[in-house]
């Protein structure tokens, strides 16, 4: 667990801070030759083929663990290329329920350091908590947006933000005619009551009431900044989106890839600097592996312990990046289902799961356990508390495991006769993998019990979990960047993500009294209270791991060291497309 960065990005009120930014370079690296499902075009010559001779091994050294180090100049130009499932099917970031094409077009206001984990400017790069219901944010001048009709390069300004932040609060949906529910990230700008554009540069925002993680709720990794006229363009073509990060989309091919340009106007000076950035739809695992092994593809993510060591023996000089991030699995119970809300059951389904089982089968080693909270946050508890649990105690399994039939058999679900559900999982091969040991577990532990596993496309999964309507989830999350948040999102009954439906006034009361509470230890003595009733009285989850993420990238690409790191939360490669280069 020596990868784990603990979260330390707390702001004190009356300070005000300038953001500093992590100098990187730009990137470069191999383009892909036809490995989508679509037309077998070519974009661009990239780094090599199969057949070409292997790069000289680069220069590297370990300045941290698990991040090679890539020394050499930047070059210019270049295209890189990054393997997709499929292309976005959702485009409004503010109610996509994870990424958009936003992810690249766009930047956040804020932002946490991938390694520390503390606060720094972005689009933001200063700000004032005059008192604890006021914030003031200055926006950063001359940050152009793309040479796009209606926008057509003009700056990105404090009308801007104040838009942005307005409507991922979800303050616009009667406006817009949309459902409340329909904006996954409100719960991180839980209680911001009133958004005043002062200046050209300045941001008034009034709380309706205290919330202690308000600056961080900003930094979300999925709460992008979009020009805020982008409502009337409409979200139906991407090839109409402009942003204002170093990459334009300059094509768009539903189903077989997107591409984005060099952005000239970029902020930051010298990047981005590759020409070019691809996401390219790949059908299968086997191809991915196949096109990243023979320079098709830049970069390949989250391999299977399997393909790790593919990888390792065919190419030696392919760099891998590895660490605990903070995403984590889960299943996810749907309090609609009957079964579900008696905690009984949840219970038993938590003392019966092999933790280690779900883990190591999919990545071998390197993942975290977890109990309500990942370990990266400080109030969560940690690895020498967790093991000790019921259900993740090794030493225990056997004992809890008789203790998971005893209740299954008092709620009535006796050797698991009439316990039945279906567990829908994400169109990915950890979700599916993760599902399939959990019905394998519960059908050797308890022979009557009967779960179908369901794999829907992503658009109707993601459909699905916004309706609620669904008996059990397999998917993975990014924590939110605050343990109240986090909590308050999951768990409170009004969360923005809590599709299970859980609702307790308990874990409510709770909550709202850490959201409010600014002093640093009288919140985390409420958040161990938390961790201890969640353990012991709701269990909405069975939270099988934090995820270990591990990048495999081209040889001759550099900076990823700036890029990825423990918040980057796997969206290091969209968000920080400008700061990594070919060498």
């Amino acid at each position: 667990m020596s990868n784990r960065i603990p979260f330390t990005g707390y702001m004190s009120r009356r300070s005000v801070l300038r953001g500093g930014f992590a100098v990187g370079a730009g990137m470069a690296g191999a383009a892909l030759i036809g490995c989508s499902s679509g037309p077998k075009k070519s974009v661009e010559q990239g780094a090599g083929s199969s057949n070409a001779a292997a790069p000289k091994a680069p220069e590297l050294s370990k300045e941290r663990e698990g991040m090679p180090v890539v020394k050499g100049n930047p070059k210019k130009g270049g295209t890189f290329t990054i393997p997709a499932t499929e292309t976005y099917v959702q485009h409004d970031q503010h109610t996509a329920v994870s990424s958009s094409e936003w992810m690249v077009l766009g930047e956040r206001a804020l932002e946490l350091d991938e390694f520390s984990g503390k606060l720094r400017g972005n689009l933001v790069e200063a700000w004032e908590q005059p008192d604890k219901n006021t914030y003031i944010l200055k926006v950063r001048k001359g940050v152009k947006l793309h040479n796009k009709a209606p926008w057509n390069g003009r700056e990105f300004d404090a009308s801007d933000l104040a838009w942005n932040l307005n409507r991922i609060a979800g303050n616009t949906a009667d406006a817009e005619k949309l459902p409340k529910g329909n904006f996954q990230r409100a719960t991180t700008l839980e209680g911001a009551g009133k958004f005043e554009v002062v200046d050209k540069s300045t941001v008034k925002v009034t709380m309706s009431k205290v919330n202690s993680a308000f600056l961080n709720g900003i930094t979300e990794i999925r709460n992008v900044m979009m020009p805020k006229e982008i409502v009337e363009v409409g979200f139906k073509d991407p090839m109409k989106f402009a942003g204002m990060a170093p990459f334009q989309i300059t094509e768009s091919i539903e189903g077989t890839r997107q591409t984005y340009s060099r952005f000239d106007g970029y902020y930051r000076p010298n990047e981005p600097y590759f020409d070019k950035v691809v996401q390219t739809v790949i059908p299968d695992r086997a191809a991915t592996l196949a096109a990243f092994l023979s320079k098709q593809i830049s970069i390949m993510s989250s391999p299977t312990a399997q393909e790790q060591k593919t990888i390792q023996a065919s190419r030696p000089d392919a760099l891998l990046y590895s660490y605990i991030g903070v995403n984590y699995n889960f299943i996810m119970f749907n309090f609609k289902h009957k079964p579900f809300q008696d905690y009984r059951v949840r219970k038993a389904l938590n003392l019966a799961t092999d933790f280690e089982d779900v883990g190591n089968g999919y990545h071998g080693s390197g993942w975290g356990y977890l109990a309500a909270f990942h370990q990266a946050f400080p109030e969560a508890w940690q690895d020498d508390k967790v093991k000790k649990l019921p259900g993740l105690n090794k030493e225990t399994k056997a004992k809890d495991r008789e203790e998971a039939a005893k209740l299954l058999a008092a709620a009535g679900y006796a050797n698991g006769e009439k316990l039945d559900f279906e567990i829908m999982h994400k169109p990915k091969a950890e979700s599916r993998e993760n599902a399939l040991r959990f019905q394998a577990q519960m059908a050797k532990l308890f022979p009557a019990i009967k779960i179908v596993i369901k794999a829907p496309e992503t658009a109707v999964f993601d459909k699905a979990q916004a309706a609620k309507d669904f008996q059990a989830i397999s998917n993975d999350s990014t924590m939110n960047p605050d343990v109240v948040l986090e909590g308050y999102a999951r768990w409170h009954s009004t969360g923005s993500r809590n599709y299970g439906g859980f609702a307790d006034k308990e874990s409510d009361d709770i909550l709202e009294k850490a959201l409010a509470e600014t002093d640093m230890k009288a919140r985390a003595a409420l958040m161990d209270t938390y961790q201890q009733k969640y353990m012991d009285a709701w269990l909405p989850h069975v939270n099988f791991y934090a995820t270990p993420q591990r990048h495999f990238v081209q040889p001759d690409v550099a900076g990823f060291d700036k890029v990825f790191g423990p918040w980057d939360s796997l969206r290091g490669v969209t968000h920080k497309l400008g700061r990594i280069y070919n060498v």
